[in-house]
């Protein structure tokens, strides 16, 4: 008979106790099996502790083989990989100091905003002379003029909110939402503007009463770069299923494509300001996803299947202030949420539906 090759919970201890990156093995109650040094000396815990005092619950509770997540702990940020072997979850940490924007690249920023400010007036009167003259191809300027502005106006807006994220001053204005309304709303406005393509975008939600406190505007904007990040991966003929579930005190969105995936090498990069590129395809849009996710209190879960797509699932907190009923929950789409949906597709929408029907 052959032996059993299988490793025993100390053997996985044994392959990280020189690791310099924290690391530790959990079993399927949540309790830590195993734990090097550096795991120790950040968290404070040893062998036999709760991994929950250092992991969310739900990031364990989360069946996948393998997959990175990203959550904030007090005033840092970590990126972690889980890899299921044996009935034993092995987690490695990398995390991150919460480092302030250069003043510079602020400055910069704000100068560029100011630009844009000054390129919109500019197409608005190019716009008025359009009507004015009813001349087809100036029409047809002004939509590629709208188009380009939103481009800019996209990379402007990452580029503040990642600065935001890392100096810890990404603004948060909580508001009774109901997160299916939005999410609901977002899907059939993404899917209408990318019919033309062959994308289909489905959306299932859990029934009850899905209302929370959260920053309307950050939400709208995360839900809207994950479906990019999906749509840039997919061809004609793919499906997006975006479903929203609650799960005890938590929401669980999730987005799933079967587009190109990302590969392991660059996974945990595109969750790292280090990694704010378009390597993977992705630019800024997973980057800010996850610091928004961690504004709420929540955390974010990435799981890549390379040719078969990939799931990002975000958990949000469920947050109740006073008699919710009673607050005036989100209305119907509103004229700033389809602005900032255009804003987000700009880097592949037809220039047909920049118009200015879209923004008045």
């Amino acid at each position: 008979m052959g032996k059993d090759m299988s490793l025993l919970p100390e053997d996985l201890g044994a392959l990280f106790e020189l690791d310099r990156d924290p690391a530790l093995g959990v079993d399927e109650s949540g309790k830590i099996l195993f734990i090097n040094p550096a795991a120790a000396a950040l968290f404070g815990l040893e062998s036999g502790d709760s991994a929950w005092d250092a992991v969310p619950e739900d990031i364990l509770a989360d069946p996948s083989e393998r997959f990175m997540a990203a959550f904030r702990t007090g005033r840092r940020s970590f990126t972690m990989s889980v890899t299921r072997m044996g009935g034993v979850s092995v987690c490695k940490f990398s995390p991150a100091a919460v480092l302030p924007p250069a003043p510079a690249q602020t400055s910069a920023l704000q100068t560029l905003s100011a630009t844009l400010m000054n390129v919109r007036m500019a197409i608005d009167a190019l716009v008025c002379r359009t009507r004015a003259e009813e001349d087809p191809a100036l029409e047809e300027t002004t939509q590629t003029l709208y188009r380009e502005y939103h481009r800019m106006l996209r990379s402007c807006r990452h580029m503040a909110m990642a600065a935001g994220i890392q100096g810890d001053s990404l603004p948060f204005t909580p508001r009774c939402v109901d997160l299916a309304v939005l999410c609901r709303d977002m899907c059939d406005t993404v899917g209408r503007l990318i019919e033309d393509m062959g994308i289909a975008i489905t959306f299932r939600v859990d029934e009850g009463l899905l209302l929370t406190m959260a920053d309307v505007d950050l939400l709208e904007s995360m839900l809207a770069n994950l479906l990019t990040n999906s749509i840039t991966h997919c061809h004609s003929g793919d499906t997006i299923r975006v479903g929203l579930s609650r799960l005890g005190d938590r929401f669980i969105l999730a987005v799933e494509d079967p587009g190109s995936g990302i590969s392991p090498e660059k996974l945990a990069s595109v969750l790292s300001p280090e990694g704010m590129n378009d390597e993977a395809g992705a630019g800024l849009g997973l980057f800010l996803a996850r610091g928004i996710a961690e504004r709420h209190g929540g955390s974010m879960i990435l799981e890549s299947r390379p040719g078969r797509g990939l799931a990002v699932r975000i958990s949000i907190p469920y947050k109740q202030t006073g008699d919710m009923t009673l607050n005036s929950p989100m209305t119907r789409y509103r004229a700033d949420g389809m602005d900032r949906v255009l804003t987000e597709l700009s880097v592949f929408l037809d220039k047909k539906y920049y118009t200015r029907k879209y923004f008045d």
